[in-house]
C-alpha cells in the first residue's frame, strides 16, 4: 500500500466510500443487521466525518455516515473501517476498492472492521487513557469512571466480538470488561450510560454491570448538536446466557418430562408443574424482587432532575392514554387490512376487531389510577424482556438500559410509571412458551402451557411485591389490586405493539399476540 499522512488517508476515506455512485456503501448497509433503516426509502447517503486510528503499519478509521431518507429524515451510523490487501479477503467485508495506484500490488479495499480485534483494542484503549481521536470535523473522547480505572489501566489479552446479532456490537475483553459499541449515534444523553452511571454512584443496587468508562463523539466549534454517545464499557459479568435461553432450556426439560400430557386431570397438572418447575419459580421469583429493587432504587434520589420521582398527573394520564389508543387504533385498522385466510391462520376474525378498540379503552382507563393516589413517576428500563436479564449464580442481572432503538432518546428518558416494565416482562414469559411449543411440534399447545404461564406470572408478581409494596413504594398505587389493573393496561399495550411488529415483520406469528389480547380482555 502507497504510505500516506493521516491526513490523506482520512481524505481518501471519504473519496473512496462515496466513490461510484455510492452504491457500495448503500448495499453494505442493507446488509447490516444494526441497520435499522432497510426498506425506507434512501435519498442520500454521506460521510460526515472520519477519525483516525492508524499506527505505522496499519490503517485504521471510525467513519461517521449519515443516511437520508424520504421525508428529510435522517440517521448516523458509525462504521469501523479498515484497509486492506485485495488479496485473502472475504467478500462480505469488502465494501468499496481502494483508490487504484500504479502497481497491481498495492490493489486494496476498504473494509468492514467489526471482527479486527486491534480496532477494538486501540478504541478501548483510548477510553481507557481518556484519549482524544481528531477527526475532520469532530473528535472522540475517552472517559473513565472511578470505579473502573483500574481495570482499564490492565493490559489486554484476549478480544472476543461477541456473535450475537444485535443493533450494536459488543466486544469482551479478557472477560473482565465488555465494550458496547453503538452504531446509531443520536446527538444527546444516552439512557444506557446515563442509568449504569446512576445507578452505580449514586445507589447500592447491586443487580446492574458497573459503569467504567464510555466514548463521546463532539461536533466542531461550528456545530450546534449535542455530543453523542458513541461506546459504553461495563464490568464483564460470569453468566450461563440471558433469561430468554434460560428459560427456553427450562421449558425444552419440561416438555421432554411432561410432553403434551393430553390424559392428564387439572390437578395432576397442578402437582406435577409443581414439583418439576419449582427451581425455575424459585428463580422467577428472585427476578421478580430484582426488578423491584431496580425500581427502588431508580426512586431513591431527589437532588438529580433527571432522577427524582415526580407526581403524576392528569396530564400525564391523558398523554398515556392517548399514546396507547392511537396504537391500537392503528392496528385494528391494519388488522382489518388483511386477508380473510392470513386472519383465520392467525386465529382471528373480522368481526372481534372493531370490539377489541372498545374493550382496549375500556382497559386503558385503568391508568387513571396512578393520579388519584399521588402516585410517582420515575425513571424505568424501558424494554424489560427475558433477553434483557443475564442469568448468574446467585440469581440475574439486567443489563441494557437503552430502551426501544426506535424510539427518540427524549422519550426513552422520560420518566413513567415502572410497572410498564413487569408487563414487558410477563409478556416475554407468554412468548417463551408459544416460542418453545413452536420450535417442538406444529400440534395443539401442550395442556400444561397455560397453568406454567399463569405460576410463573404469580412467582414473578409475588417476588415484586416482596420488595416493592403499595403504600410505602412512591411508584405504586395504594392497593396491589389497582396495580394489577395498572399493569394489564400496560400489558394489553404492549400485546398491540408485537401486533404491528408480527404484521411488518413476522405474520406467520401472529396467533401470539391475537391470543395475547383475547386473555386480557376476557
Amino acid at each position: 500500500m502507497t504510505p500516506t499522512t493521516p491526513e490523506a488517508w482520512i481524505d481518501d476515506v471519504r473519496t473512496a466510500l462515496e466513490s461510484q455512485g455510492r452504491r457500495p456503501l448503500i448495499e453494505f448497509l442493507q446488509r447490516q443487521r444494526w441497520f435499522a433503516g432497510k426498506g425506507r426509502p434512501l435519498v442520500d447517503v454521506r460521510v460526515l466525518d472520519a477519525l483516525d486510528l492508524s499506527t505505522d503499519n496499519e490503517r485504521r478509521c471510525v467513519a461517521l455516515v449519515g443516511v437520508e431518507y424520504r421525508g428529510q429524515a435522517s440517521e448516523r451510523y458509525a462504521m469501523p473501517l479498515l484497509l486492506c490487501p485485495a488479496q485473502g479477503q472475504e467478500e462480505a467485508l469488502h465494501i468499496v476498492p481502494w483508490p487504484s495506484t500504479s502497481e497491481p500490488s498495492h490493489q486494496a479495499w476498504l473494509c468492514d472492521a467489526s471482527r479486527d480485534t486491534r480496532t477494538w483494542k486501540h478504541l478501548y484503549a483510548a477510553i481507557g487513557q481518556n484519549r482524544e481521536l481528531l477527526g475532520q470535523a469532530g473528535c472522540l473522547i475517552g472517559r473513565t469512571f472511578s470505579q473502573g480505572r483500574e481495570e482499564l489501566a490492565k493490559p489486554v489479552g484476549d478480544v472476543a466480538v461477541l456473535s450475537v446479532e444485535q443493533s450494536n456490537t459488543s466486544v469482551v475483553f479478557d472477560g473482565r470488561a465488555i465494550l458496547k459499541w453503538i452504531r446509531k449515534w443520536d446527538a444527546g444523553i444516552n439512557p444506557d450510560s446515563e442509568m449504569l452511571e446512576f445507578l452505580t454512584t449514586r445507589t447500592t443496587c447491586p443487580h446492574v454491570p458497573q459503569l467504567w468508562g464510555l466514548m463521546m463523539y463532539e461536533h466542531g466549534p461550528e456545530e450546534t448538536d449535542q455530543p453523542a454517545t458513541t461506546a459504553v464499557v461495563q464490568q464483564f459479568v460470569p453468566n450461563s446466557g440471558d433469561g430468554w435461553k434460560f428459560t427456553l432450556a427450562h421449558l425444552d426439560s419440561l416438555w421432554e418430562e411432561a410432553g403434551p400430557a393430553t390424559a392428564r386431570s387439572h390437578d395432576e397438572l397442578v402437582a406435577g408443574l409443581t414439583d418439576s418447575c419449582a427451581p425455575y419459580l424459585q428463580d422467577v421469583h428472585r427476578l421478580g424482587s430484582i426488578t423491584a429493587d431496580l425500581h427502588v432504587a431508580l426512586a431513591s434520589i431527589s437532588d438529580i432532575d433527571a432522577f427524582r420521582p415526580e407526581r403524576i398527573t392528569m396530564d400525564d394520564i391523558d398523554h398515556w392514554q392517548g399514546l396507547m389508543e392511537e396504537q391500537a387504533d392503528a392496528v385494528c385498522r391494519d388488522l382489518r387490512s388483511l386477508e380473510m385466510d392470513q386472519l383465520r391462520a392467525a386465529g382471528m376474525s373480522s368481526d372481534e376487531i372493531p370490539s377489541w378498540r372498545t374493550a382496549a379503552r375500556n382497559t386503558f382507563a385503568a391508568l387513571a389510577e396512578l393520579s388519584r393516589h399521588a402516585t410517582s413517576k420515575i425513571r424505568h428500563h424501558g424494554d424489560f424482556h427475558l433477553g434483557q436479564v443475564l442469568k448468574t449464580r446467585d440469581g440475574f442481572v439486567i443489563i441494557d438500559f437503552e430502551g426501544e432503538p426506535a424510539r427518540p432518546l427524549e422519550e426513552r428518558r422520560a420518566k413513567t410509571c415502572p410497572l410498564k416494565d413487569v408487563a414487558g416482562m410477563l409478556r416475554s414469559f407468554n412468548y417463551a412458551i408459544h416460542t418453545a411449543w413452536r420450535q417442538r411440534t406444529r400440534s395443539s399447545e401442550p395442556q400444561w402451557a397455560a397453568e406454567w404461564e399463569r405460576a410463573v406470572r404469580e412467582a414473578f408478581l409475588t417476588g415484586y411485591q416482596t420488595v416493592a409494596k403499595p403504600g410505602i413504594a412512591s411508584f405504586l398505587p395504594r392497593t396491589w389490586d389497582q396495580a394489577l389493573h395498572v399493569i394489564r393496561a400496560y400489558e394489553l399495550d404492549k400485546v398491540f405493539y408485537e401486533l404491528r411488529y408480527e404484521l411488518r415483520h413476522r405474520p406467520q406469528w401472529l396467533a401470539i399476540p391475537a391470543a395475547g389480547i383475547r386473555a386480557l380482555l376476557s
